[in-house]
């Protein structure tokens, strides 16, 4: 017959190859296979195989049994059910402190690549565990592992330079010993990451980052100091480091004793101080720094000493009746302090000015990542606004993501919203168009169902606005 003689579909091979490649002396099936590329394409022989060794079988005059057939390799060779269920694709990480999380009862969920505490208690209680941990937070003092918070030290002449040039704020007239808020944004101005840079030396910073955002800030340091040539050194030491914060009106009470070396009074030790020190005989650094809008301390130390430190601290809490909290506290709590949570709160083109993040841009600054942009945004003006809100009564609050309208338009979106106890009423964060962020003004969120929900815009922050908790 006329027309080609196809052996192997994937390579387009036929059996006038595999007649040549035997008349080469490649009598061997393997051989066969690996000099013409028979069976070696998408589908590993799985259609190929038998046609080809058959067709060796009568150029050579021996039997099918005689000669034998290629292996069959995956997807056509048997795969295990773990291989399918992807585990390696999707890796897990635990802090030093897990296996204490789970002995305390805890709900574990995801967080990035994290396993964390959602809440201590069974699912079956959650909201009342919510509110004990909230509560003991405002009215005594709780502890929450914050391990997974991103660490990166800068070191180096030119640490300062770089921070300036990769941060919002400006850095070069830092104290040591003192810590500061960063802000991140990209060539468009659009909100990166933030966390605490302190500064430990004159050429030595360490600088927090979002637990899921440090991975893209690292390789966004290193990328661009490739383009600068500063001389700094930098590196990630999430891994190398546990981290605990201790927070609440007692928190100075429970933690000094443990501290020998380190003053913690208001006066020594004031809001934003940075230091190394000991901690129930442990090293690490100790950042005055408050999330949650109340007194409070991140103690950062050698993760082989993590369980260690935890322990210490509970049992120090004892008679303050301590108590762990975890993630969906801290949610609870930051958005009654209104502090935004980066990825959830912002998106890929949240500019600074559009979360009411101006106050930390460096207004003298020449020069970092994003200023021109920044800059030219503020001038055209702002197509959104991100406001407070609260409801008129105690109904479950909106989901993340419902709809702001007016009439048939939409003229926003909810980022964040739950019942607060501490005020007594449901508080969220939203994006609104900009004639509709002046407090007072009334709002129409549509939640699931079609559900109407009347809100109206107040003044941030909802707890505490003169800041004097976290400043005791």
């Amino acid at each position: 017959p006329k027309g080609k003689d196809f052996v192997d579909y994937d390579e387009d091979l036929q059996a006038c190859d595999t007649v040549n490649t035997i008349a080469d002396g490649y009598t061997d099936v393997e051989l066969l296979k690996r000099y013409s590329t028979i069976g070696m394409g998408p589908s590993q022989g799985r259609h190929s195989a038998l046609p080809a060794v058959s067709l060796a079988a009568g150029v050579l005059g021996r039997s099918l049994d005689d000669i034998g057939v290629t292996t069959a390799r995956p997807p056509v060779g048997p795969i295990t059910f773990a291989h399918l269920a992807g585990r390696q694709f999707e890796p897990v990480r635990r802090t030093a402190m897990h296996h204490r999380h789970l002995e305390k009862g805890a709900t574990i969920m995801l967080a990035g690549s994290w396993l964390r505490p959602a809440f201590y208690g069974p699912e079956v209680d959650k909201e009342n565990c919510i509110r004990d941990e909230t509560i003991a937070v405002r009215n005594n003092v709780g502890m929450i592992d914050v391990s997974t918070l991103g660490g990166i030290e800068v070191r180096g002449p030119d640490a300062a330079e770089f921070m300036n040039r990769i941060y919002t704020f400006s850095y070069t007239k830092q104290p040591v010993g003192r810590g500061r808020y960063v802000l991140m944004t990209d060539e468009t101005g659009a909100i990166v990451d933030d966390g605490i840079a302190a500064r430990f030396h004159e050429h030595h910073f360490y600088v927090t980052a979002t637990t899921g955002g440090v991975d893209a800030v690292y390789r966004h340091m290193l990328w661009h100091n490739t383009q600068w040539h500063l001389d700094v050194d930098i590196t990630n030491v999430t891994a190398a480091y546990c981290g605990i914060n201790i927070t609440g009106p007692n928190a100075r009470v429970v933690l000094a004793p443990l501290c020998d070396d380190v003053d913690l009074s208001a006066k020594a030790f004031p809001y934003m101080a940075a230091t190394d020190g000991m901690v129930a005989g442990i090293p690490a650094r100790i950042l005055r720094v408050g999330f949650v809008g109340e007194l409070g301390y991140e103690l950062h130390a050698p993760s082989d000493h993590g369980e260690a430190l935890w322990d210490a601290l509970l049992e120090a809490g004892r008679d303050h009746d301590i108590r762990p909290f975890g993630v969906e506290a801290q949610r609870v709590l930051r958005l009654e302090k209104g502090h935004i949570i980066i990825g959830q709160d912002t998106d890929g083109l949240t500019h600074p000015f559009e979360a009411g993040m101006g106050w930390a841009i460096g207004k003298k600054k020449r020069d970092f990542i994003g200023k021109r942009a920044i800059e030219i945004r503020k001038n055209r003006g702002t197509t959104r606004q991100l406001v407070g809100f609260t409801l008129a009564d105690t109904q479950r609050p909106p989901a993340e993501g419902h709809l702001v309208v007016r009439d048939t338009d939409i003229v926003g979106h909810v980022t964040s919203a739950a019942f607060s106890h501490a005020l007594g009423k449901v508080i969220g964060l939203a994006y609104v168009a900009p004639d509709r962020h002046e407090p007072g003004t009334h709002l129409t969120i549509k939640g699931e169902g079609g559900r109407i929900i009347d809100a109206e815009v107040v003044a941030l922050p909802f707890y505490d606005p003169e800041n004097k908790r976290q400043e005791l």
